[in-house]
């Protein structure tokens, strides 16, 4: 009798056990839910907060990589390059129409450079890349040892441009301040001014008046 009375105690324990047991699975699959959502809707757009609402290196890593894969990935552009070969390119520096930010030349050039890169790494035979006439010369004129240039500008018609389009909307107020990006990428026949691919990264950043660089 005193074996069952144990045996007894014990099963009280047990169904509470179970029942904790169940809601941390749900809970568990719950938060996985969430972090698969939150994962998917993030790859298209991004908010971040930091000291400043500029675009950092950590854009340019994500945009381009977003860039290159989804103009690699591209319907149309498979097609063209299936019908008549690999498609002649020209990088033209981003065209900055942002409000209030500053894009050097260098840091323009980076934004459309980066996605050739990617691109020349991943789908060589997909695309000849012609540098634009006034990178191909500035460069040759530093007499870079080692560094390719491709072939002169002048010497090879592009049959496509890719280009880039930055906007901002900036909003301040006394405690903080907001900026939202859209960046644009497009693939352009220049022959026809036929958009062959376009894509589009967007991001907000938020930073603290107080932290502001």
């Amino acid at each position: 009798m005193h074996t069952d009375n144990n045996q007894n105690r014990r099963k009280p324990n047990a169904a509470r056990f179970g029942r904790f047991s169940s809601a941390f699975f749900i809970c568990v699959q719950l938060s996985a839910s969430v972090a698969i959502s939150l994962f998917l809707f993030g790859c298209t757009s991004a908010v971040s907060s930091g000291h400043n609402t500029a675009l950092d290196s950590i854009d340019l890593q994500a945009m381009t990589s977003q860039m290159a894969a989804s103009m690699l990935a591209s319907p149309a552009v498979q097609a063209q390059i299936a019908q008549t070969g690999p498609l002649r390119v020209v990088c033209e520096p981003v065209e900055n129409r942002m409000t209030g930010e500053v894009l050097p030349v260098g840091q323009a050039q980076a934004y459309t450079a980066q996605v050739r890169a990617l691109l020349s790494e991943h789908a060589p035979d997909k695309f000849t890349w012609i540098m634009n006439r006034d990178e191909f010369y500035a460069l040759r004129g530093r007499e870079l040892a080692g560094v390719p240039l491709g072939p002169s500008p002048d010497a090879v018609n592009p049959q496509y441009a890719l280009a880039a389009r930055f906007d901002s909307l900036t909003q301040e107020n006394v405690k903080e301040r907001s900026s939202y990006y859209l960046c644009v990428y497009r693939l352009t026949d220049l022959d026809h001014r036929r958009v062959l691919w376009s894509g589009e990264y967007r991001v907000k950043k938020n930073a603290v008046k107080g932290f502001l660089d």
